[in-house]
């Protein structure tokens, strides 16, 4: 009878699993929970610090969790299935937290540490991370990521010296809008206005109809679908009542452009942080 080791095909593949088998042994036999637990308290730390930057605004307290020669790949997938990637490095990182101290946004973080594993003075540890951007109170997007942090002991102390993060947007709520501006004479009025705005799990789009009717020097009637507005002077835009008269003053604009978009803005302002008009 021909044993494992005789035969052709067992001591191919037995010589396949060898390194593999070594590897795993090395791997669990350099394994050292009181260092994982280091590992994972450094990233649970770093990932409060920067949720909590918007209110602490301490950009030494997000930066003292990274090395000075750290590298962060990023890859994005937005809502509309957009791939964008960047690499950022230490002092790039550090001018994006100045950048946005002054804002109101902020961002909340559930984090699940899937694997951690150390060895030598090597660590990595893998996890996701759910989130929420918010502009004050408002909530703009929802989204996923999932990271790879690799870590180096420098002496004493675990620092984070290289991040590969997936980040997926799962719900756009409220963000930048495109408002598109044909212009035509026709029934359907004076102007055609194709606003594209974030709808949650995608982006909607709503056609809307303007017309302008000058009514004498200073008076000009908008219409937009079935609602009366009333621009005077090429200034003031106003809401009216049943009868025509002007009611409440809810902009100011200097073309029939500028009053569509702002009209569009006050329409959409649910879904809208920014509106760019394209004509």
């Amino acid at each position: 009878m021909l044993t494992m080791m005789k035969h052709p095909i067992m001591k191919k593949t037995l010589s396949l699993l060898i390194p593999v088998l070594l590897f795993v042994t090395t791997l669990f036999a350099g394994s050292n929970p009181e260092e994982e637990a280091a590992l994972n308290s450094l990233i649970l730390s770093s990932t409060k610090e920067l949720s909590d930057y918007h209110k602490t605004k301490n950009k030494s307290a997000v930066l003292r969790h990274f090395h000075e020669k750290m590298v962060i790949d990023f890859t994005y997938i937005s809502i509309s299935g957009k791939v964008r990637t960047e690499r950022i490095d230490f002092n790039e990182m550090a001018a994006h937290l100045e950048e946005i101290a002054h804002n109101k946004m902020g961002s909340t973080h559930d984090v699940e540490i899937m694997r951690t594993f150390v060895t030598g003075d090597i660590g990595v540890v893998s996890f996701t991370e759910d989130y929420e951007m918010k502009y004050g109170n408002e909530v703009l997007n929802k989204g996923s990521q999932l990271v790879t942090a690799t870590a180096k002991k420098f002496g004493h102390e675990w620092k984070i010296i290289r991040m590969t993060v997936v980040e997926v947007e799962n719900e756009k709520i409220k963000g930048t809008c495109l408002c598109e501006l044909y212009s035509g004479e026709g029934t359907t009025g004076n102007y055609i206005a194709k606003t594209t705005a974030p709808g949650g799990k995608s982006y909607n789009s709503e056609m809307m109809h303007f017309s302008f009717r000058k009514e004498d020097r200073v008076k000009t009637i908008v219409k937009m679908e079935d609602t009366t507005y009333l621009w005077e002077n090429s200034f003031a835009i106003w809401t009216t009542n049943h009868n025509g008269d002007k009611e409440k003053q809810v902009g100011q604009a200097a073309s029939e452009a500028e009053v569509i978009k702002h009209l569009i803005g006050i329409e959409f302002k649910d879904h809208c942080t920014e509106l760019v008009l394209r004509k």
